[in-house]
């Protein structure tokens, strides 16, 4: 009987890293906005810029690191940048703007570092306060200042 409970527990420590494992990678580098809009990094801006609707604002520039120029779009509670290649624009970051907008394991600004590490592990690097998660999908990047996160990013792992 103790060896069934030994592996049981076995069992559930092992299925709840490789669950803690997927979260992480699976979904924690795609955004949700308040109206169901999933956005990841790297994918075509036309589709998502067509779902968000007019942005609050917009500004451009020529790119320094991609021929053409990148675009950089306000919505409520965030701020959307794009980069192009071959003739379309592509996701390349998105930056949260207050403490309303949280990503989908509910960390925003003003989330505790404590916070910030039980919904994504401890898989980061650090430096300067500026805690990195980094996925082949993306990189989400969160600012910190006294203990308490005061920046979010999201982020296309060739920027």
């Amino acid at each position: 009987m103790k060896r069934r409970i030994g592996r049981l527990c076995i069992l559930c420590s092992l299925l709840l890293c490789f669950c803690q494992a997927f979260a992480v990678t699976g979904w924690a580098y795609t955004f949700e906005t308040d109206a169901g809009v999933e956005i990841s990094m790297d994918q075509d801006a036309s589709e998502v810029l067509e779902q968000l609707g007019k942005a609050e604002s917009y500004y451009e520039a020529q790119s320094s690191s991609h021929q053409g120029k990148e675009k950089v779009f306000t919505y409520d509670g965030f701020e959307l940048s794009t980069y192009p290649s071959g003739g379309s624009d592509y996701i390349k970051s998105i930056w949260f703007l207050n403490e309303e907008t949280v990503t989908p394991e509910g960390i925003h600004i003003g989330s505790t570092i404590d916070e910030m590490k039980e919904a994504y592990g401890d898989d980061y690097t650090e430096e300067n306060g500026k805690y990195q998660y980094v996925s082949d999908e993306g990189i989400l990047a969160f600012y910190t200042k006294k203990g308490a996160v005061s920046g979010i990013e999201y982020k296309s792992i060739g920027e």
